[in-house]
């Protein structure tokens, strides 16, 4: 995770804090219903963490691809490498493991609530219209990750992909998107992707740039939604600009201001 998402995240739990202690002011432990106040509180919140694209919404929205049959196997792709197989309820632990590392909501939601984890992380990776996999090492089949795509309802498919930190900078991620890609597109047609990074995220970067992806622009987020939200966040954070951010914003034709409050949104076509 980036300097800059890390800090647009603090500020928007800090906010949802703030309406949450609102709500329930005045209402002492033993009032009747305060459980539910909270608890909406909170249904917000992992509403907000867990919307399908992390880039911002497409609006022209299609009918669900069916990977129901590819959802009920045991392997999806696989090569000398890695091991890319369906993700089962036996991979709760570890999927969670890997988004709070990445995630400081989903942190946040794990150690300060009561909310059913599990059922979080199956309403998640379950939905019709989402196709997500379990990434393994091909020598012993330890976990390194998760992939897939985020909504087969959109107009261009997004990639999601997180590696356990221990498993990053060894060369998983690329290979594991072009694999997983081809077979996706070998089943549907579909030939091209889009993936959404941060601006800060240098490796992530590397690796999309390194299997061909087209850096196209920038793209809204699901934190900074507004035109105020993002001015402000802009105004407070401009220190957090440095070198590679202007060749960045020099390469895209922006202000480098802009990249603060934006994602990077790349295009990736399979050959």
């Amino acid at each position: 995770m980036g300097d800059i998402f890390k800090k647009a995240q603090q500020e928007q739990a800090q906010s949802i804090y703030e309406g949450i202690l609102d709500k329930l002011e005045g209402l002492s432990a033993d009032t009747p219903g305060w459980k539910d106040v909270l608890k909406d509180a909170i249904d917000d919140l992992v509403k907000s963490e867990t919307q399908p694209s992390t880039g911002g919404t497409q609006d022209n929205k299609s009918e669900a691809w069916d990977f129901t049959q590819e959802k009920t196997q045991d392997l999806f792709v696989s090569n000398d490498e890695v091991v890319i197989r369906p993700v089962t309820k036996a991979d709760e632990a570890f999927y969670l493991n890997v988004r709070m590392q990445y995630s400081l909501m989903y942190r946040a939601i794990y150690h300060t609530t009561e909310k059913d984890m599990g059922s979080l992380f199956w309403n998640e990776v379950s939905q019709p219209e989402v196709f997500y996999c379990i990434i393994e090492s091909a020598k012993n089949k330890d976990p390194i990750g998760y992939l897939g795509i985020k909504d087969t309802r959109a107009e261009t498919w997004e990639i999601a992909i997180e590696l356990d930190e221990k498993h990053t900078r060894q060369g998983y991620g690329p290979q594991s998107i072009v694999l997983f890609l081809n077979e996706v597109y070998r089943i549907t047609g579909r030939s091209e992707f889009r993936a959404v990074v941060e601006v800060d995220n240098l490796p992530s970067q590397k690796c999309f740039e390194k299997i061909g992806a087209e850096l196209i622009g920038l793209c809204n987020g699901v934190i900074l939604k507004t035109d105020d939200e993002k001015k402000h966040f802009e105004d407070k954070n401009l220190d957090l600009i440095n070198e590679d951010m202007i060749r960045l914003a020099e390469r895209l034709g922006v202000e480098p201001r802009k990249l603060l409050s934006h994602l990077l949104d790349y295009r990736y076509i399979v050959k």
